[in-house]
């Protein structure tokens, strides 16, 4: 299954490569998960040489950083419920229990039952994971269920850039809707992570930033293959414009002392490296988000699944898809097609999406596996919905299947 996963969700492989990167600089806590998962200590690039070393120490200290900064948000915060959002492979619940929060993860269903086993070895099951899509508020609000009563705060770091403006939509949607119900905040530095990357690498590289980040987003991208689609916002004020318009306030808290972080990585750099990180990082704002009304209505609990019912007429298949095509059932429909005996007794498939509410990117991800697989003129859609055929539109993919 977890192959099904890598084809449908490829940024599987970020969570990966973020655990292996925090054991390779020596976090403890990384290195105990990651041998009790199994994983091998490579940063997931194809460079070699200079080249390679210089892609691994950047990607090195921008991890570090990032999940030294998520823990202490979090714990600024307040907030002893913690619900971690694409929560990866990170020991965070370790961190974050050992101080005495209470920890839900969510992810992928492959990662969640990883980290299932992680929680049974090392943190005496009392860590919560379970299967959960940013999109689907059902599953959000289900997964936030498992806390004890009283606020919330919601983490979410590395995610935002694989979203298309469709999902970080439906997203801020929910993550607002269980804040609004429970009180707490949102934290993130994910609105200003391209800012704190670049100055990483400048001042590394000695001011190649631009170069090396080309080099970096094409080494990541040949893993992930997810990120594809333009930018959503233009710059941080219509990022900022975006939230408020959907019932969020939003407060930006500069990047202060990470001198005093005990960063292994930064350790390894030279004085004046140290000294250019640091001051960068202060011009960069990690960003907190707090309900801006209380009484919005919370998503119902019980996550909406997929069914899917085939009808074959001669030689032809139809796939009716019903409820949400997200990043945790996409598999579902990927595997059924894997079955289907195509270009034997099966040579044409259509997919019937009249009562299909909703589509990630996952979800397009396997249809157009299909529309590849079947070969131009043997795949096709039927009754697209209006909401279905908008998210068609905004992500280009009318033109393939539609066009």
């Amino acid at each position: 299954m977890n192959e099904l996963y890598e084809l449908t969700n490829p940024v599987f492989n970020t969570a990966k490569m973020t655990l292996t990167l925090l054991s390779a600089v020596g976090n403890e806590d990384s290195i105990a998960f990651e041998k009790a998962l199994g994983f091998e200590q490579l940063p997931h690039v194809d460079a070699k040489g200079e080249e390679y070393e210089l892609l691994k120490r950047i990607g090195a200290i921008t991890i570090e950083l990032r999940y030294a900064l998520a823990n202490r948000l979090i714990e600024q915060a307040g907030n002893k419920n913690v619900l971690d959002l694409a929560c990866g492979y990170t020991p965070k619940a370790k961190y974050l229990m050992d101080r005495g929060f209470n920890y839900v993860g969510g992810d992928l269903p492959a990662v969640v039952e990883d980290m299932a086993r992680v929680s049974r070895e090392l943190l005496g099951g009392k860590a919560v994971f379970q299967a959960v899509d940013v999109t689907n508020g059902a599953s959000v609000a289900a997964a936030a269920a498992n806390l004890p009563e009283g606020p919330v705060t919601i983490d979410c770091e590395g995610l935002v850039a694989y979203l298309d403006k469709n999902e970080l939509t439906a997203m801020v949607k929910n993550f607002a809707s269980v804040l609004a119900a429970r009180g707490g905040c949102w934290v993130t530095t994910d609105f200003e992570s391209d800012h704190y990357f670049l100055a990483i690498i400048q001042a590394v590289t000695g001011g190649q930033g631009e170069k090396y980040l080309k080099l970096v987003n094409s080494q990541v991208n040949k893993k992930t293959a997810d990120a594809d689609h333009a930018p959503v916002f233009a710059g941080d004020k219509e990022k900022v414009a975006f939230l408020e318009s959907m019932g969020l306030a939003v407060e930006r808290r500069p990047i202060t002392g990470v001198a005093s972080m005990g960063l292994r990585t930064l350790y390894a750099c030279t004085p004046e490296q140290r000294e250019a990180i640091s001051a960068a990082l202060e011009k960069i704002n990690v960003w907190i988000m707090t309900p801006a009304a209380q009484g919005t209505k919370a998503a119902e609990a019980g996550a909406k699944g997929l069914a899917i019912d085939q009808i074959q007429d001669g030689d032809g298949l139809t796939m009716r898809l019903t409820g949400r095509l997200d990043s945790i059932s996409a598999p579902e429909l990927l595997s059924a097609f894997l079955a289907v005996p195509t270009g034997g007794a099966v040579k044409d498939i259509a997919l019937d999406l009249k009562d299909l509410e909703y589509t990630s990117s996952a979800g397009l991800r396997v249809m157009l596996i299909m529309y590849k697989q079947m070969g131009q003129g043997h795949f096709r859609l039927l009754h697209v919905n209006d909401t279905v055929g908008a998210i068609l539109r905004d992500t280009g993919f009318d033109q393939v299947f539609l066009g």
